[in-house]
């Protein structure tokens, strides 16, 4: 990604609403696999793809915590946060293999063009048992400006991603869709963008869209994703514009 982006994602991540959400998903996801597995106080966890660093500063507290990081951008935004990050990518992770209790894989894998590997890679420096919580972005008919942005390769359903996270060795315990709730004004943003560019086409390079909402709707908007831990608790998510999954190595 474009230093742009990583700084539009650092200034953002601690008040902007889909970071505040899908955080509050995956630390419940991560908080039930750490009891499941009975890993104890301070199990290990490996960040792959760490970004700027704000899920790894936020659970910096539950886990010994270590990033790994492939853009020198996101990386030297992390360390100002204060986190542990190395640099290196998907799929040679600079790291020696049975290392870690956990990985966590925040919306990383879409960026890989043989994502297979990579996941195998993330499966290699588990330790037998050891679990996965990972992201993606789901819907390939959400795709925009703000994927091509990212330089996203795809977008996932379902069982693309089971697939795809068997193929590489994992058992997938669990996995649903996720920001659910808020599924209708995104896809609505996302064909409206549609239309726009194809009614006036635009030559400026595309942007995320990550951008500032306003208080008192961005909290409400945090509010209605984060609950979404709660529904998550007790099944699965029919659709969603994200995907969630709990894997075991």
């Amino acid at each position: 990604m474009r230093v742009e982006e990583y700084q539009r994602m650092f200034e953002a991540e601690q008040r902007h609403f889909w970071f505040r959400g899908s955080r509050a998903v995956v630390e419940s996801w991560l908080r039930r696999a750490i009891a499941e597995a009975e890993l104890g106080d301070r199990p290990s966890l490996i960040d792959v793809g760490a970004g700027t660093g704000g899920m790894l500063d936020r659970i910096s507290g539950l886990c010994d915590a270590w990033g790994v990081e492939y853009s020198p951008d996101g990386a030297a935004f992390s360390h100002s946060r204060g986190v542990r990050v190395l640099r290196g990518g998907l799929p040679h992770l600079p790291l020696a293999s049975d290392g870690f209790d956990l990985a966590l894989s925040m919306d990383v894998f879409e960026h890989v063009e043989d994502d297979v590997a990579a996941m195998a890679d993330v499966r290699r420096v588990l330790r037998p048992g050891g679990r996965l919580i990972m992201t993606v972005p789901a819907l390939q008919w959400l795709w925009s400006r703000h994927d091509e942005a990212l330089h996203h390769h795809r977008r996932y359903d379902r069982a693309m991603l089971v697939s795809r996270l068997e193929q590489a060795g994992f058992r997938v315990a669990r996995c649903s869709y996720y920001n659910s709730l808020l599924l209708p004004p995104i896809a609505a943003a996302r064909f409206a963008g549609r239309l726009k560019q194809r009614l006036a086409p635009s030559t400026t390079p595309p942007s995320s869209d990550v951008s500032d909402v306003y208080e008192p709707l961005n909290g409400l908007l945090a509010g209605i994703f984060a609950a979404e831990r709660h529904l998550l608790a007790v099944g699965s998510l029919p659709l969603g514009a994200s995907l969630i999954a709990d894997c075991v190595a």
